[in-house]
């Protein structure tokens, strides 16, 4: 059991603002909440992707994984079955969803994702706009390839993956991109790599960019970095999900961290 998770969770519910956003005297705040956390709506685009997380959870091939980052907590072997990796790696689908609504909201158009795993969240960054660039970055060669199919099997032929090592793909990404409208990091989820990462993005960016955090309470290393990131200067608001980390650079507005149910 992961005991700084689970009081990270337990604290999370007990501090955390309700979702309706009462109290919440920041406008812009209180529309991200009213407009974005609240959006319940299933766009037909989710179908197909849902569809193909269902496949993904019944695959009994084993494929061997090469990991990068800090590992998996739950899966110790390299030799994983998809199912398994579906079932412990890709993100859930009420998360999944609030990056699209980030996405479809802010309108963003030059997404970078940092850690694809099997394409489940790749797929949904990717149907926020129709107008949308989005690259993401796989350590994996074989979960790659399995995210291809992702993207074949959703008709998201848009979508760009590159391949390898973080340290090597990122810059890659960022000279492709030049500018970042949005970024989900849910990669090496190790302290001075998140905020390595962070820093290596934050020149792409403008004020209107949104950086996303996954597994922020994942361990101690995870939360002090989401800390660190919150306090750097150029973030203005910080939103804490407890699973997700959302940060704002927008100028002219009062420097605030929420902590907000989700």
């Amino acid at each position: 059991m992961n005991f700084f998770l689970a009081k990270k969770t337990i604290q999370y519910y007990v501090c955390a603002r309700h979702k309706r956003g009462h109290g919440i005297h920041s406008p812009f705040v209180y529309d991200f909440v009213r407009n974005v956390l609240r959006n319940k709506k299933q766009y037909t685009e989710y179908a197909a992707i849902e569809q193909r997380r269902k496949e993904l959870r019944t695959q009994t091939r084993t494929i061997e994984v090469l990991d990068l980052g800090a590992g998996s907590t739950q899966l110790r072997t390299k030799q994983r079955k998809v199912c398994d990796i579906a079932r412990t790696s890709l993100s859930p689908q009420k998360y999944a969803q609030l990056l699209h609504n980030i996405i479809r909201h802010y309108q963003s158009r030059t997404i970078l994702e940092m850690g694809t795993s099997l394409g489940i969240s790749a797929a949904y960054l990717a149907i926020g706009n129709t107008q949308v660039r989005c690259i993401t970055l796989e350590g994996a060669p074989n979960i790659a390839a399995i995210a291809r199919e992702t993207f074949a099997a959703c008709n998201l032929p848009h979508i760009e993956l590159i391949e390898g090592n973080f340290s090597n793909t990122l810059p890659i990404a960022l000279e492709k991109l030049q500018h970042i409208d949005f970024a989900f990091v849910d990669g090496n989820h190790q302290q001075q790599a998140t905020i390595d990462y962070f820093k290596k993005i934050l020149p792409y960016c403008s004020e209107k960019t949104i950086l996303v955090f996954d597994d922020i309470c994942w361990s101690e290393g995870m939360y002090a970095a989401w800390q660190e990131i919150c306090a750097h200067p150029q973030v203005s608001i910080s939103v804490d999900l407890c699973k997700l980390g959302i940060v704002f650079l927008r100028k002219g507005v009062e420097k605030q961290d929420f902590v907000i149910r989700f």
